[in-house]
C-alpha cells in the first residue's frame, strides 16, 4: 500500500534520534527497523539533509555523514530532534483503537505487522491499552470479496467483479487492474482502472458482490496519487443542489454526507435542521423515501414529484401483493 506523506514524516521524525543514539548504524538496519526499502531510507536522508531550523543556513541543516560506499550512517547535528516524538494519552488511545479496528478485518492489511505494532504499543502504554479494553472494535464493513480484492492487488492481475452502485441503483460486471486499497471516511475502497469507465474509480470493497481473480496481468497506472483523500465521494456541481428539512431521526443526514449549509429551525413546534446538498434525482428519491416523512424538499418541486410518485408506486404494489 503506498504511503502518504503522513506516513513519511513520522518515520523522518523518529529516523533522526535513532540515528543519533547509533552513529554508525547500517543503512540496511534502518530499512528493517522501520520497514521499508533500502531506497526509501536513502531517500529519506537526501531529504533530512536539506531539513533544519529557520534561516536555512548551512549550520542550521540537519548535518547526516554517510560512509564513502553509503553503508552505515551518522548525525552530528540533530537540530534539536534528539528524542522521538512522544504520543499523548489520548493520541495513544486512538491509534491502539485504529489498529484493533485493522486487525478485526483481515486481508485489509498485513495482520502480522498490525499485531506487532498493537503489542509494541501495549506494552509502551500500559495505561492507554488498559482504558481501550472496554472498547469493542468490530469491522466497520463486511466486506466478503476483500480477500479476493487483496489477492488480486498481491498478484498484479485483472479483477472481474460485480459492483453495486448506490448512487444509481444498479449492478454492473465490470474488470478492473486493482491499484490500491484506501481506507478513508470510514470505508474500504479498491482504487483501480476501469475497463468499463476507461478511467481510475473507487469501488467501496463492501459493494462488490462477487468477484474473481483473472489470470490476465493488471497494468499497472503510469501516475497514482500517494495521497489518501478525506472523502471518495465528491458530488456533481453541475446538479442543482437540493434543500431538505430533517426532523427527529433523519437528522443524521447532515453528519453522513458533504452538505453545503446547515441551518438549525427554531424550536417549536419541533426540532430539526435544514440541509443544502448535491446528489441526483434517483439518489435524492431514495433517500427521502427511506428517511419516512422525517426528510422534506423545499426548494425543488421536481424532486418532490418524483418522490410522491414513487411512494404511490410502491404503496400499489402492496396492494397488488
Amino acid at each position: 500500500m503506498t504511503e502518504n506523506a503522513t506516513d513519511r514524516l513520522a518515520r523522518m521524525l523518529s529516523l533522526v534520534p535513532y540515528i543519533s543514539r547509533r552513529p554508525g548504524v547500517s543503512i540496511a538496519e534502518l530499512a528493517r527497523e522501520f520497514a521499508v526499502s533500502r531506497e526509501q531510507i536513502s531517500a529519506d536522508l537526501d531529504l533530512l539533509m536539506v531539513c533544519g531550523l529557520p534561516g536555512y543556513y548551512p549550520d542550521d541543516l540537519i548535518d547526516v555523514v554517510l560512509d564513502d560506499d553509503g553503508g552505515t550512517v551518522a548525525i552530528t547535528f540533530d537540530a534539536g530532534i534528539e528524542r522521538p516524538v512522544r504520543l499523548t494519552a489520548d493520541e495513544a488511545q486512538a491509534l491502539l483503537v485504529a489498529l484493533r479496528a485493522l486487525a478485526e478485518t483481515p486481508g485489509l492489511v498485513e495482520t502480522d505487522a498490525v499485531t506487532s505494532a498493537l503489542a509494541k504499543l501495549e506494552q509502551l502504554d500500559r495505561q492507554a491499552a488498559e482504558s481501550t479494553e472496554a472498547v469493542r472494535v468490530v469491522p466497520a464493513d463486511p466486506a466478503p470479496q476483500l480477500g479476493t480484492v487483496r489477492d488480486a492487488l498481491d498478484r498484479s492481475r485483472r479483477l472481474w467483479m460485480r459492483y453495486y452502485t448506490a448512487s444509481r441503483d444498479t449492478v454492473t460486471e465490470r474488470t478492473v487492474d486493482p491499484l490500491r486499497i484506501l481506507v478513508t471516511d470510514g470505508h474500504a475502497y479498491l482504487e483501480a482502472y476501469c475497463h468499463l469507465a476507461r478511467a481510475v474509480r473507487h469501488f467501496r470493497i463492501d459493494r462488490i458482490e462477487a468477484a474473481r481473480v483473472l489470470e490476465e496481468p493488471a497494468q499497472g497506472s503510469l501516475w497514482v496519487d500517494s495521497d489518501v483523500p478525506d472523502r471518495v465521494f465528491h458530488p456533481d456541481r453541475a446538479v442543482p443542489p437540493v434543500e431538505l428539512t430533517l426532523t427527529g431521526g433523519a437528522r443524521w443526514v447532515a453528519e453522513y454526507y458533504p452538505v453545503e449549509t446547515v441551518t438549525a429551525l427554531p424550536p417549536p413546534p419541533q426540532t430539526g435542521v435544514t440541509v443544502t446538498l448535491h446528489g441526483n434525482d434517483d439518489w435524492l428519491t431514495r433517500l427521502v423515501l427511506s428517511l419516512g416523512g422525517e426528510a422534506v424538499v423545499t426548494n425543488r418541486p421536481e424532486v418532490t414529484e418524483l418522490v410522491a410518485r414513487r411512494a404511490e408506486q410502491a404503496l400499489a404494489a402492496y396492494g397488488r401483493s
